[in-house]
Parts: C-alpha cells; sequence; structure tokens
C-alpha cells in the first residue's frame, strides 16, 4: 500500500507544478521573480528541516516535491514573471533568516519548519485576498492537485505524530482552502 500512495503522491504533486507552468508558459499565470526567489530558499530550507526532523517518509517526498516545483516556477517566472521587490518579500525574507538563525543557534529544525510555514502563509495573503474576491483567479487544479498529495502523505504516514505531518498538515489545510476559494465564481463582475 506504500508504494501505491508514494506514486500517488508523486503523480498528484508533480501534476499540480506541470499545471502551474503550463499556466505560466501560456501567460495565465505571472509570478513574482522576487517572491518566487524566497519561496525557492524557503523551499530549500523546509526540505532540509523535514529531513533532519525524522518527518514521514511521505513527507519527505512531499516536501522534495516542492522543492522541484518551487525550483521549476522559479525558473519560469525569470523568463515570464513581474520583477517587483515588496515589504512582503522583505517580511518573507526575514521570517527564512530568524529561522535559519533558530536552527543554527538551538539546533531547531521543528522550529524552523513552523517559522518557515508561517512565511509561507504571510507570502499567500494577496493570493487568498484576490481569491477571495475572484475565485476564477487562480488554477483550481493547481491548488487541488497539491492538496490531494499533501492529503496522501498524511494518509500514507499511518499513525505518526503531528509534528512528524506538520507539512502535509499545513498544505492539505492551505492548499484545500484556496481549491474551495477558486471554484467559487467571481462575486464582483468588475474583477474578470
Amino acid at each position: 500500500m506504500h508504494v501505491v500512495l508514494f506514486i500517488l503522491i508523486l503523480l498528484f504533486g508533480s501534476s499540480s507544478y506541470i499545471v502551474g507552468s503550463i499556466q505560466i508558459l501560456r501567460n495565465k499565470y505571472k509570478p513574482n521573480v522576487f517572491s518566487r526567489v524566497v519561496w525557492l530558499l524557503l523551499a530549500v530550507n523546509t526540505y532540509a528541516a523535514l529531513l533532519v526532523s525524522n518527518s514521514s517518509r511521505s513527507s519527505n517526498l512531499l516536501g522534495l516535491i516542492f522543492l522541484i516545483g518551487n525550483t521549476l516556477i522559479c525558473l519560469l517566472s525569470f523568463w515570464k514573471g513581474t520583477w517587483t521587490f515588496g515589504r512582503l518579500e522583505y517580511v518573507c525574507l526575514g521570517l527564512l533568516v530568524v529561522s535559519g538563525l533558530v536552527w543554527i543557534l538551538f539546533y531547531a529544525p521543528l522550529v524552523n519548519l513552523a517559522i518557515g510555514l508561517v512565511a509561507y502563509f504571510i507570502g499567500a495573503l494577496p493570493t487568498y485576498k484576490r481569491v477571495w474576491r475572484n475565485g476564477s483567479s487562480e488554477s483550481v487544479a493547481f491548488w487541488s492537485l497539491f492538496c490531494i498529495a499533501s492529503f496522501l502523505s498524511i494518509v500514507d504516514a499511518n499513525g505518526a505524530s503531528i509534528q512528524d505531518l506538520l507539512f502535509p498538515i499545513y498544505f492539505t489545510l492551505f492548499d484545500g482552502s484556496m481549491t474551495v476559494l477558486s471554484l467559487r465564481k467571481s462575486t464582483n463582475p468588475t474583477n474578470k
């Protein structure tokens, strides 16, 4: 059963980033280069924290997919993205530095992971705002596929502790909420 779940996690997680990449190539999504660089650094930090904090094997697989997917989106953003650096990028970069210092000074990879997840959430607030106003502004496929992969990672962990499942639990809830919001039609016709 573990092998089947691993394959499904790999398929759903990878498919999410394939959908995102296609949207970028078709000019349906223009990622912010600086945001994507920060998110890539957070993904590197997160994956390292997953590996050393004894997270479940399925969490590690999900983290690797997340890292590779963010690398792909970041590379595409250099070609097709926008180039703005705002307060949000500074906040997320600051949280990344704090999480790195916590890890180095106290060897607390789980705290590092939690701070990184807070940074992801703060970085996603503009996306939440946009999709709240106009559900069709985001791809249901992108969010739902990674949500499914995250949920399958939880299922595969089979009784692991909450701390070992922090990463897939976060993304099941986060991507699940983005999926629900993306399914809604625009409430304001001027936002189309």
